[in-house]
């Protein structure tokens, strides 16, 4: 790296590796889904959904467009307790920015006063009319002037579109009310042409609120952002260090993808972690060369921060007689999906239980119980755990657990002697 770039450079290790914040000196490029988006931004009327699996950088790859192409947005974020009218407030919210604030970063917009005024207004009605919830505390309530279409001439006005994620938290009610919004802000687009909403969810959630109303099939784009490649992690791992002037040894980057399980997030975790335990906090002067043997510090790390979550699932499965069999599967097979005869094969035969009891333990863990951790798809009979964030976490877990069961067998082996 240049001489000079190092000696005026202000890269910091938390602006390089960023798992909890969209990615931006690290940003791996996706050529041929980010011309789709750039192509539905630009069409108007046409609603977009993006899905994937959680990790995939659904929000990452928006947010980044969005900056590319200079356009103004806001978001609002579902839980599983959000309602349509919850979304509705949220959304008014954002817009205090442009309204009150008049900040922009991205797409130049005037407001007319008339409509500034009535903005106004009705952000005061929304301050004023509060209601009481179980007697415990005052909600705010949406005014009868604040329509799905009075929204949308707020967000045309200043040329936004509307980001909801995690869509397919909500309950089917409430996801009814979305689309029904979402056939109002397309007639919308006669008026204004950058207005559009993007439901940003899980697999699965384009088809889902197409079944809700057939009258949006033809509407809306379905954008689907599978996992990272381990050539697009790789990318994410050398770019950072680059930044930060630290070389690494090959099999350590390995390891680094390979127990990334394909999630950006993960990868920027592990990285930032090597980094944080070296004491290396922004880009150094003089080069520096990471060593295989400082990542198991990093699986500890990830481990010991997700105990309260997955540790939790993890042992209430492997607790069961043939649990930890079944979980181990998923590892030595390494497929994405598994067959029910692949799973009974790979449990002991001192073990093994009957189909009928297997089926029942594997349904079981696809329940609430279980947070759903075991996937059935349908249409292909095949098993799946639901969360890569999980399957990152069992690959760990288990590498952990190989490590340390070596330790206590060299331990054996030295008493022996």
């Amino acid at each position: 790296m240049n001489i000079f770039k190092r000696f005026f450079s202000t890269n910091k290790l938390n602006d390089i590796f960023t798992p909890n914040t969209v990615a931006k000196l690290t940003y791996v490029t996706r050529s041929i889904i980010e011309n789709d988006l750039e192509k539905y931004l630009s069409l108007p009327g046409k609603q977009i959904v993006i899905y994937g699996h959680s990790g995939g950088g659904k929000t990452t790859l928006l947010r980044n467009k969005l900056r590319d192409v200079k356009q103004n947005f806001i978001k609002t974020h579902c839980e599983s307790n959000t309602t349509f009218n919850d979304l509705i407030l949220q959304a008014f919210d954002e817009l205090n920015r442009f309204y009150i604030s008049e900040k922009t970063t991205n797409t130049e917009y005037s407001i007319s006063n008339e409509l500034k005024l009535e903005f106004t207004g009705i952000s005061s009605q929304i301050n004023t009319l509060l209601k009481e919830s179980n007697g415990e505390k005052s909600v705010r309530i949406v005014p009868p002037q604040l329509t799905p279409q009075k929204l949308a001439k707020f967000l045309g006005e200043v040329s936004c579109v509307w980001i909801i994620e995690d869509f397919h938290k909500v309950v089917s009610e409430e996801k009814k009310r979305i689309a029904d919004v979402i056939k109002i802000f397309i007639d919308a687009a006669n008026d204004y042409e950058k207005v559009k909403i993007i439901c940003i969810g899980a697999v699965g959630t384009a088809r889902e609120l197409i079944e809700l109303d057939n009258n949006l099939n033809n509407r809306i784009a379905e954008l689907f952002v599978p996992l990272l490649t381990d050539i697009e992690i790789e990318s994410i791992v050398s770019r950072g260090f680059e930044l930060l002037n630290i070389g690494i040894e090959s099999d350590l980057r390995d390891k680094i993808v390979y127990y990334s399980n394909n999630l950006a997030s993960i990868a920027h975790q592990i990285c930032y972690d090597l980094c944080f335990h070296s004491g290396i906090k922004r880009m150094r002067f003089f080069p520096k060369k990471l060593r295989s043997d400082s990542f198991r510090v990093a699986v500890n790390s990830y481990v010991r921060k997700n105990s309260d979550t997955f540790s939790k699932i993890y042992d209430a499965i492997v607790c069961q007689q043939y649990g930890w069999n079944v979980l181990k599967t998923y590892e030595q097979l390494e497929k994405e999906a598994l067959s029910f005869e692949e799973i009974k094969n790979n449990i002991p035969n001192n073990k093994r239980p009957t189909d009928e009891e297997l089926i029942n333990y594997l349904e079981q863990l696809g329940s609430s119980e279980y947070k759903e951790i075991i996937r059935l798809d349908r249409n292909s009979k095949k098993y799946s755990i639901s969360s890569p964030f999980f399957k990152a976490f069992l690959k760990m877990k288990f590498a952990l657990e190989q490590s340390e069961q070596k330790e206590i067998n060299n331990k054996k082996k030295q008493k022996e002697i």
